[in-house]
């Protein structure tokens, strides 16, 4: 049985399937003017840091999860804080007193589905929502094309899923890896669908490598 992984790394033992790009857009932003600064993801701080933004390091920087909160802590950033599970709303949720009454920037993708921003507005947050870089999606090579059935499917994003099924159709006797709640909802009516513990890429290969028996 063979593991696919739709996205963007390669892995030992697993074939990756490219569906998607990230764009980074051209901003400027003084970080000065802001009490807290939130991102959902590495590629928000990626595009952050390759802009002409004026990048203050002591400002509270709130994670999605704690891979993107340790990268934060790579680039220097010292005050750094994720929630105990890594979904927005438990971000907006956990840290909600910490945002009320303060200034806070949202650097986010073009398209969202966490509904943080959504949670934070209705609980009257002085929120700006800046939008950083978008996820492109792109076709298949023509050697990615030909995929083995069954096989175990890998999924870090909802944005996946809905580019794979333009291409691809996943078969009765298939088993499907997502990194959360949010992408599994795009195939909750799948049989044979498990969810990932832990919100990283990591844990779902391990879990999908005890499936590919």
């Amino acid at each position: 049985m063979m593991i696919y992984f739709i996205g963007d790394k390669e892995f030992d033992g697993v074939k990756t399937i490219r569906l998607n790009k990230i764009i980074h857009f051209n901003f400027e932003i003084n970080l000065k003017e802001f009490d807290c600064l939130i991102i959902s993801s590495k590629n928000a701080l990626k595009a952050l840091m390759s802009s002409k933004s004026k990048i203050d390091f002591d400002i509270k920087l709130y994670a999605v999860g704690q891979k993107s909160a340790d990268f934060a802590k790579e680039l220097g950033f010292k005050n750094v804080k994720y929630p105990s599970k890594a979904y927005g709303k438990s971000l907006a949720s956990e840290f909600l007193s910490e945002f009320k009454n303060k200034k806070c920037l949202y650097l986010r993708a073009k398209k969202i589905s966490s509904g943080l921003d959504e949670y934070l507005l209705k609980e009257n947050v002085s929120l700006k929502q800046l939008i950083a870089y978008e996820n492109i999606a792109i076709e298949p090579k023509k050697d990615e094309l030909k995929i083995h059935h069954p096989s175990v499917f890998i999924f870090s994003a909802p944005s996946n899923i809905e580019q794979f099924l333009k291409f691809f159709a996943l078969k009765k006797d298939d088993k499907v890896v997502v990194i959360g709640q949010s992408t599994a909802l795009k195939l909750q009516n799948f049989e044979n669908l498990y969810i990932c513990k832990e919100q990283d890429l990591n844990s779902c290969l391990k879990l999908a490598k005890s499936l590919d028996l």
